[in-house]
Formats: structure tokens, C-alpha cells, sequence
């Protein structure tokens, strides 16, 4: 346990130290905790279960996480004990478990740790917790395949899609503005990105509303809802795939950065100094292999999701990815404003890429956290879907919203 990071920048010091400023976040990000604790305590969420199972998905959260860093992996996987927490015990249960485990992280000797980085992004982890126990109460866990609930889950996929294609219109014409608070326009550009973000957030929800009163909208086992979800699986799973594909072996992906060697030229120890480098494809041929075998995969996909109920993965993808876009929202000014786009994670790597490409440091912390949070949150989601179904229900009934986690 390391706490020498703690040390209050005296005047003209800048380096070894945390301004007045940082520490007095991390004192309200210590009474926010306290303060959520008490309301957690006062639900009837805060069982014994819970008391136990929360330092178990503290755990889980801190060494996979841990392992991300260490591996220089462009996603965190440290907020699976978080979403577990969130759907057996609730939201406030879930905030409180990814608001410690980040602190706690932040003082252990361990890859990411003993430093006032992860601590910073405490807030991140706890809406994390919160939307867990949100999508849990929504059913994302327990939907089946004839439930008419899940036209709602094609609707907000469906305006999450459209939000999406506008971004990239606005993107490849008129751009996204430079919050850059340096820059002579910040005031106009700060005006400009409100408006861009509202149209686009108006785009999302009259798609989703629109295709929810029409296109999705179900009656009780309506046939055209495991129709329906089977094809939006099968998208799903190429969209997964392609991205995790692209984020590893693309000309800029994961493995262009291990090379052997730092950016300094200098000899670097990481996987023992090993050159991967070469499983990085360059385009076309990456990209189109890529794009074969996540088509391979949404083919497989869509034969899977036809048997039994298979399909109901679908509402899961769609909870951890809308956290995810949640997570970027709030985790890009912090990475941008406080650590200037480097947090000494992987995911610096795609930052840098952002950069490259022309954007400021703002837009570059977005765009990697559009790219990785979803990303991230969909494989977290997926893994605590097979954690409750690998669970016996005695054991999930044990906790206060364990009935929202086992299916209809």
C-alpha cells in the first residue's frame, strides 16, 4: 500500500506531486462515497449477501484490471465485479463497489495502481454501478425471446445507430469543435458542441422512439421478436468482432505497439521484449480479413441465436454498450482535463492515434472512449451474463435483486 503519490504541490512545484486543486476532487470524491454508502445502507439492497460479495467484485475488478494495464490491452475490464454488484444488489450497491474499488486501486502496489490516476476516474466506475442496477431492473438479464420488452431494446439500438451515423456526417464535414480551453474560440466552440450534441441526442431519440412506436413495437409473442433478434444478434456479433479484431491486428492496433522497443529507442522489457509487430495486417488485406471473419462469426451468430433462447444476449450487448457511451461522456474531460489524454493505460495508444489524425487532446480522450468504453462494457456485460447463468438460483435469490437476473 503506497500513499507517497499524496503529496500537495508546494508553490512552483509540478512534478511529484498533486496540485490543491486535484486533492480537494479526491476529499468530495471520499464524501461522495460516504454519501452513497448511507443511502445504500438505507435500501434494501444492503444485505449481508452483499456486504460479502462486494470485496469479492472489488477483487475481480482489481486484478483484471490490474492484468489490462500490465498487458498495455486497449480496454480496462475492471468494472466486472461492479455490473455483478450492480445487477444482484442494485445500483447504489454497484456505485459503492466501483467507487472503492478505484480508490483502493489507487493505493496498491499493483500495474495501474500506487498513483492518483485510476482514483480520478472513481466517479466513471460509479455510474457504472448505477446503470448496472438500472439495466438489471429493466431486464437485460432475464429477457426471453417472446417477451415484447425487447422492442424497446431494438428501438434504443436503433437510435443509438442513427446518433451514430450523424456523429460521423458532422465528423467528415463541418467537425467536431476544439473544447480546448487555451483556444481563442473555446466560448464559441463549447456553444457549437452543445448544439452538435443536442441534434444529435434529438436525432437518437426520435429514431428510437419513431421505430418504437412502429417497427419494434410487440405484442405478447409476437413471432417477429425472435425474428427480430436473431438478425440484430448476428449484427451484433460483427460489430463485435470487428471491432476487437481491429483494435488487435489493424496497421495502428494493438500490436503495432510491441515492438521490442519505447518510443525513446530504448530497449523495452514488456512481454520480455518481444516483437509482435508483424501480426499487425496492413490495409486492404486487414481490413478485409478482418471484415470475413466477423462476417464468419455473425453467420455463425445467427444460426446460434435461432436455437432455444440464445437471442436474448442481444438486450445485454445493448446495456453494456449505452454504458459504455455513458463511461466515455464522463471519463473524456477528466482524461483530457486532468491528465491531458494520457493515463498511462493501453488505451493511450489509441489516444495518440486520435492525434495524429488532426484532433485536440479533448477530441482525441472522446474518440478513444467511443471506441473502448462500449467495447469494454458489452465484454463486461457479457461476462456477468455468464457468471448469473453459471450461478444456482438459490444463490442469486440470496441477494435483493436476484429475481431480476434469472429469466421469465
Amino acid at each position: 500500500m503506497s500513499l507517497s503519490w499524496l503529496t500537495i504541490c508546494a508553490e512552483g512545484q509540478t512534478t511529484n506531486c498533486v496540485p490543491p486543486i486535484q486533492v480537494a476532487y479526491l476529499i468530495g470524491l471520499v464524501l461522495v462515497i460516504v454519501l452513497v454508502a448511507i443511502v445504500a445502507a438505507r435500501s434494501r439492497d444492503f444485505s449481508t449477501a452483499t456486504l460479502a460479495l462486494i470485496p469479492v467484485a472489488i477483487a475481480i475488478n482489481l486484478a483484471i484490471g490490474a492484468l489490462i494495464v500490465a498487458l498495455r490491452l486497449p480496454i480496462y475490464l475492471d468494472s466486472i465485479g461492479t455490473v455483478l454488484v450492480g445487477a444482484l444488489a442494485g445500483p447504489w450497491a454497484g456505485a459503492l463497489t466501483g467507487l472503492l474499488a478505484n480508490l483502493i486501486w489507487s493505493i496498491l502496489p499493483v500495474p495501474g495502481g500506487a498513483g492518483p490516476t485510476i482514483a480520478f476516474f472513481a466517479p466513471v466506475a460509479g455510474v457504472i454501478g448505477l446503470m448496472a442496477g438500472f439495466w438489471a431492473s429493466r431486464g437485460v438479464f432475464r429477457l426471453r425471446t417472446d417477451d415484447s420488452r425487447v422492442g424497446q431494446f431494438l428501438a434504443l439500438a436503433a437510435g443509438v445507430a442513427a446518433a451514430g451515423i450523424a456523429l460521423l456526417v458532422v465528423q467528415s464535414t463541418i467537425g467536431i469543435p476544439d473544447l480546448d480551453p487555451n483556444n481563442p474560440d473555446a466560448l464559441s466552440n463549447q456553444t457549437r458542441f452543445v448544439v452538435i450534441a443536442t441534434i444529435l441526442s434529438v436525432i437518437g431519440i426520435a429514431v428510437a422512439w419513431a421505430s418504437g412506436r412502429t417497427v419494434f413495437r410487440f405484442t405478447p409473442d409476437d413471432p417477429r421478436i425472435r425474428t427480430y433478434l436473431t438478425a440484430a444478434t448476428a449484427i451484433s456479433a460483427f460489430a463485435l468482432v470487428f471491432a476487437i479484431l481491429r483494435l488487435l491486428f489493424s496497421p495502428k492496433g494493438y500490436f503495432s505497439t510491441v515492438t521490442g522497443v519505447k518510443p525513446d529507442k530504448t530497449p523495452d522489457s514488456f512481454l520480455g521484449g518481444a516483437n509482435l509487430s508483424g501480426l499487425a495486417i496492413s490495409d486492404p488485406a486487414g481490413l478485409i480479413g478482418v471484415a470475413v471473419v466477423a462476417l464468419l462469426v455473425a453467420a455463425g451468430a445467427w444460426t446460434w441465436a435461432r436455437r432455444g433462447d440464445n437471442a436474448r444476449w442481444f438486450p445485454v450487448w445493448v446495456g453494456g454498450f449505452t454504458t459504455g457511451l455513458v463511461a466515455a461522456a464522463i471519463s473524456a474531460p477528466i482524461a483530457a482535463g486532468v491528465f491531458g489524454g494520457v493515463t498511462g493505460a493501453g488505451t493511450d495508444a489509441l489516444t495518440a492515434l486520435f492525434r495524429t489524425l488532426g484532433l485536440s487532446v479533448f477530441q482525441s480522450a472522446f474518440a478513444q472512449g467511443l471506441t473502448s468504453d462500449p467495447l469494454d462494457k458489452t465484454i463486461s456485460y457479457t461476462v456477468v451474463f455468464l457468471i448469473l447463468g453459471a450461478l444456482p438460483l438459490t444463490v442469486r435469490s440470496m441477494f435483493s435483486r436476484g429475481e431480476a437476473t434469472v429469466a421469465e
